[in-house]
């Protein structure tokens, strides 16, 4: 009889960087908060394009979204060093990833900010559509952001 020894390979989480790892935890942040905004933004929608008003509560929602993302980043970043020993600094190949993602980042709020200010020529849409279509390019390029270095970093 003989016995077979398996090689099991490294668990894949703790061979990722640090960079990586706050860069991941950053998506997950960006992605819930836009989630929680687009949910509770959604019910006010009707109200608005009725009326033609920004809804009750709409500036209460976009700060606490803001909150949220703030008040999440520094508590789970601070837990991230903590559980790491301590933050590294980023290579030549992770600066170079953050710079490329940037730059995408950087193409998609300039595309959602003229489309919002391009909506204020048109009648059929709101001050509340122009204010939801910036702040929704404002998220979509921090969410292109991070799923950019992700994928830079990765290369």
């Amino acid at each position: 009889m003989t016995q077979k020894v398996l090689k099991i390979p490294e668990n894949t989480v703790s061979n990722i960087s640090f960079q990586q790892k706050s860069t991941a935890l950053s998506l997950v942040i960006t992605a819930g908060a836009a989630a929680y905004y687009f949910a509770n933004m959604w019910p006010m929608r009707p109200i608005a394009l009725e009326n033609n008003i920004i809804p009750n509560g709409f500036g209460s929602l976009i700060l606490g979204t803001a909150g949220l993302i703030i008040v999440t980043q520094i508590v789970l970043q601070i837990v991230l060093v903590i559980g790491a020993g301590a933050a590294p600094a980023a290579t030549t190949d992770e600066k170079i990833a953050t710079l490329k993602a940037s730059r995408n980042a950087y193409a998609v709020l300039a595309v959602g900010i003229f489309a919002a200010v391009g909506t204020v020529f048109l009648d059929e849409l709101t001050p509340f559509c122009t204010a939801n279509l910036a702040i929704l390019s404002f998220l979509l390029a921090e969410i292109v952001k991070s799923a950019s270095q992700l994928f830079y970093g990765a290369q």
